[in-house]
């Protein structure tokens, strides 16, 4: 894998490091009813938190989709044994090996932006049942100078970062008509990242990106954001 972020974080195993932390996912789909006999699609499944989290309190059928071999491990390892309805394959968010029309819901938590964007969400509108919705979590630029931009991209190993007006309308291209701004709770704390499977003798570069990460974010605090949406295609 060539992104220096995303590598770091399977070596670390760390669960709910999208923006908000596990705690916005739950505060997001404590509103949701999902039925046992619905398909649940969580792209970019990473260690299997959210996948794991909604098998087990809506009981549906849940599929996590990753590409790095260390996540889909360590995926794999937390469901061994377990009765819930994870199913956990290797794919490309990007060009997905899936029908068209298969899921009720598709989950994103901070991943498409480390793919190319209209290639990703175009493949969620597809395999995306037409009365079905899709719940993403990106992170989003706050008035970022040329400067900053440039070290976010180098940072994250991503292409571009979007602002609001921006993801809706990549959205709003790919054929989701109504797109919806979920808004946080204001009390909302971002949970501790506690869900950490590390591996074993890890390079002490990722350990000097952990680093870099947590004092960008706390030297920038408003101009790097994040959005959460609920996107229809009817």
């Amino acid at each position: 894998m060539l992104n220096k972020y995303l590598n770091f974080l399977a070596y670390f195993g760390i669960g709910g490091a999208h923006p908000g932390g596990f705690a916005l996912t739950q505060s997001i789909m404590e509103d949701e009813i999902i039925q046992p006999f619905e398909s649940v699609l969580d792209i970019g499944c990473g260690t299997g938190q959210t996948a794991a989290f909604l098998a087990q309190r809506f009981e549906c059928q849940v599929t996590g989709i990753d590409n790095h071999p260390i996540m889909l491990e360590k995926a794999r390892e937390r469901f061994k044994n377990k009765e819930f309805r994870v199913k956990i394959i290797e794919g490309d968010a990007q060009n997905l090996n899936l029908a068209d029309n298969s899921f009720d819901l598709i989950i994103a938590e901070s991943i498409i932006a480390f793919t190319d964007i209209s290639k990703t969400i175009a493949e969620l509108a597809r395999v995306l049942k037409s009365d079905g919705s899709l719940i993403m979590i990106e992170m989003t630029a706050e008035k970022l100078s040329d400067e900053l931009q440039r070290k976010v991209f180098s940072l994250y190993g991503i292409n571009e970062i979007l602002n609001e007006e921006e993801w809706i309308l990549k959205l709003q291209q790919a054929g989701f008509t109504k797109v919806e701004v979920i808004n946080a709770p204001v009390d909302l704390i971002p949970s501790e990242i506690n869900d950490i499977n590390q591996s074993e003798n890890i390079n002490l570069d990722f350990y000097d990106l952990w680093d870099e990460h947590n004092t960008f974010i706390d030297q920038h605090p408003q101009l790097i954001g994040f959005r959460a949406f609920r996107c229809f295609l009817t």
